[in-house]
């Protein structure tokens, strides 16, 4: 089989009895993140050892989850110091000790597939993925030589497998990356989606694309990910445009079209800097897998993501977000859900 060698297994618990019943109960919870910088100022703090600054009033949030998924959306590399190019802002870098810094907040697998996997070159590229290896962050979306296999990361836990998959539609910068980035490509997108879909139980695929800081992520963007949800996928998750954006249900696939910025300073817009995680409950109960809960959780992204939007901004944020999404959301006591009922297409 494909992926035999490669499945790597994070067992969350410990109660063997779950694996050998496969009618028991069994819950994951799993929280998706927008995108991570871990460059440019956050990355002169990390150089200082401040290696928590990033995620520091944000572990209420990260606690909840059994697994953390997030965009990083910059290379990780030692470059003496550098954390943004002298000549660009917008070609920037993390620090090496930026994965030890995901590893102490939880973070257990990101998609290094995006527009910026190339901004310090092959030596960053390769880097990038010899550090989060360093600090077992498990990755999809990049391979450190030209043909090479994009493979899935695939994860049970507590007996329930996910798994991940991640492309971008495109790189900023030119170079000797093909074969080495996860660009897009409808008929490997099918091939990867159909081999993974008899290992797992949920698939998950980070797409990053689209237009940036629109209410709407673009048409090219949108029949991709369209393809995505058609190929299989249970749930695309979207990055790129740094704002948030709509919520969609598609051949059954929940698509969250932007997750907007979480670790990303960008100050000068609103919407950068309002954004939302998702907290997904998955659950097997009597051998029917399902998608048992769905939060959206606002919070303010920058240096450092914080849970301390103010009503206004709440209300303003879900506005927005129901606004462009054709899923119910109600709030609860608890916080903003997807109801249930925009989930019935979705039990597989």
């Amino acid at each position: 089989m494909r992926y035999n060698n490669i499945i790597i297994t994070l067992l969350c618990y410990s109660f063997l009895s779950f694996a050998q019943n496969k009618d028991a109960d069994r819950d994951a919870s799993f929280l998706a993140l927008g995108d991570i910088n871990l460059g440019r100022l956050v990355g002169q703090e990390i150089l200082k050892g401040n290696l928590d600054y990033p995620f520091e009033k944000f572990g209420n949030v990260l606690q909840r989850a059994d697994i953390i998924f997030a965009n990083l959306e910059c290379p990780i590399t030692d470059q003496n110091g550098e954390t943004q190019s002298p000549k660009s802002n917008i070609i920037f870098c993390a620090p090496p000790a930026a994965s030890t810094t995901l590893k102490r907040a939880g973070i257990t697998v990101v998609s290094t597939a995006n527009n910026h996997a190339f901004d310090y070159g092959l030596k960053g590229l390769r880097e990038t993925i010899q550090f989060l290896n360093g600090d077992n962050i498990q990755f999809t979306g990049t391979v450190s030589d030209s043909g090479k296999e994009f493979l899935p990361v695939i994860i049970n836990c507590n007996g329930i497998r996910i798994g991940i998959l991640a492309y971008t539609q495109f790189v900023n910068i030119q170079g000797p990356w093909i074969g080495m980035i996860s660009v897009f490509d409808s008929t490997q997108a099918h091939s990867d989606i159909e081999l993974l879909r008899s290992k797992v139980d949920f698939i998950i695929v980070s797409y990053h694309g689209g237009d940036e800081y629109k209410e709407y992520i673009g048409i090219s963007a949108d029949r991709q990910i369209k393809l995505l949800a058609e190929f299989g996928a249970d749930i695309v998750v979207g990055h790129h445009p740094h704002v948030p954006q709509g919520i969609d249900l598609h051949n059954g696939c929940l698509i969250f079209y932007s997750l907007g910025n979480a670790v990303f300073n960008q100050p000068q817009r609103y919407w950068t800097q309002r954004s939302y995680a998702v907290l997904f409950n998955f659950k097997i109960w009597n051998g029917q897998k399902k998608i048992s809960s769905i939060e959206l959780i606002p919070f303010h992204p920058g240096l450092q993501i914080e849970t301390n939007l103010s009503d206004v901004d709440t209300r303003k944020l879900m506005d927005r977000i129901k606004k462009l999404s054709n899923v119910i959301i109600s709030k609860k006591e608890r916080g903003y859900f997807v109801e249930q009922s925009s989930l019935q297409a979705n039990q597989k």
